[in-house]
């Protein structure tokens, strides 16, 4: 998961999107989960600044953009991921 901290999408909630995915997670910015599913990214610039927080995953259905998200969203999303794996 590569969320998007740049300073527009700062301005629009992403690091404390950040900090809450984290602590849902129980990891670190650039750590992995224990299953091994998620890895957590900070990056620069999704070009997606006025739909932020937002980030990105990358599969083998190949990069998805996931727009407007909160923390319970993402974490939804995770686990559909877990259930699909």
């Amino acid at each position: 998961m590569q969320v998007c901290t740049d300073l527009p999408c700062a301005l629009r909630g992403a690091e404390e999107f950040m900090d809450n995915l984290c602590g849902n997670l129980g990891i670190k910015v650039g750590e992995t989960t224990a299953d091994g599913l998620v890895t957590l990214e900070a990056v620069m610039c999704l070009a997606s600044c006025d739909r932020a927080p937002m980030f990105q995953t990358q599969g083998p259905d190949g990069i998805k953009y996931h727009d407007y998200m909160t923390v319970d969203r993402t974490m939804e999303l995770i686990e559909a991921l877990k259930e699909t794996k």
